[in-house]
């Protein structure tokens, strides 16, 4: 059963990292929407660190993937 529910949270922090990959934006707003505030406009580099973060989540999460289903028990 553990191994089921880690494999499904790498699945699903795989495909959060391919969004915070391809729709960064998107991403940096789902942070922000709690906030009654006025959020200023994300500058480019906050955008690309957000696209990087998003990339080494997806990879990270990857790898935990294929340690879990070819780990030897």
């Amino acid at each position: 059963m553990e191994v089921i529910c880690a494999i499904l949270t790498a699945l699903f922090g795989i495909g959060f990292g391919i969004f915070m990959a391809l729709q960064p934006e998107d991403a940096i707003a789902l942070h922000d929407r709690g906030r009654y505030t006025q959020a200023p406009e994300p500058t480019e580099e906050y955008i690309r660190l957000t696209r990087l973060e998003g990339i080494v989540v997806s990879l990270l999460c990857a790898v935990l993937l294929v340690v879990l289903l070819f780990a030897p028990q």
